[in-house]
């Protein structure tokens, strides 16, 4: 009995997560990132595009150019500090912009053989959840950012930020 009950268990899981990637929609972003939504996504500013799926949950990619000036110091041009430097800044300006979220500290994970910057918070009124992940390529930062509301499930989320590709 427990046997033919794992095996429905893993049945309906695959089906699952065959069904969430199933009707996914991929879109390219300037001349490098191609990124699946699982709707036709929306452009909301020059450089911010989202989806909602059937759950609520929210989905975003903000491709944004970075100037590296900004970030090198007179005695510095490492590539790696200016980089460094930018994720601090970035993360700050994060946490400015959603005052109502509690934002864990940054995570580096390797992620379709990309470096990653994730963060995670929760906001205590509704309890929904924010995901963020930030990855660097050449002069370009792109940021993904899923909004699951409370009660649902990550899955849509794991799909979307595995679901990018880089193209050199």
């Amino acid at each position: 009995m427990f046997k033919k009950l794992s095996i429905v268990v893993i049945l309906v899981s695959l089906n699952f997560c065959a069904n969430a990637q199933k009707d996914w929609v991929k879109q390219k972003f300037d001349e490098r990132l191609t990124l699946s939504f699982p709707a036709e996504t929306k452009k909301v500013s020059e450089s911010t595009y989202i989806a909602r799926d059937s759950t609520g949950t929210v989905f975003g990619v903000v491709v944004v150019p970075i100037d590296k000036s900004s970030f090198l110091s007179a005695t510095s041009t490492d590539s790696l500090l200016t980089r460094i430097k930018f994720i601090d800044v970035i993360v700050g300006d994060i946490k400015s912009k959603m005052p109502k979220y509690a934002i864990g500290d940054i995570k580096v994970n390797q992620v379709n053989n990309v470096k990653t910057y994730s963060l995670e918070g929760i906001n205590e009124e509704n309890k929904s959840t924010v995901y963020i992940n930030i990855f660097l390529v050449n002069d370009i930062s792109y940021s993904l950012t899923c909004f699951v509301p409370a009660g649902i499930s990550t899955a849509n989320k794991d799909v979307f930020f595995k679901g990018f590709s880089i193209s050199k």
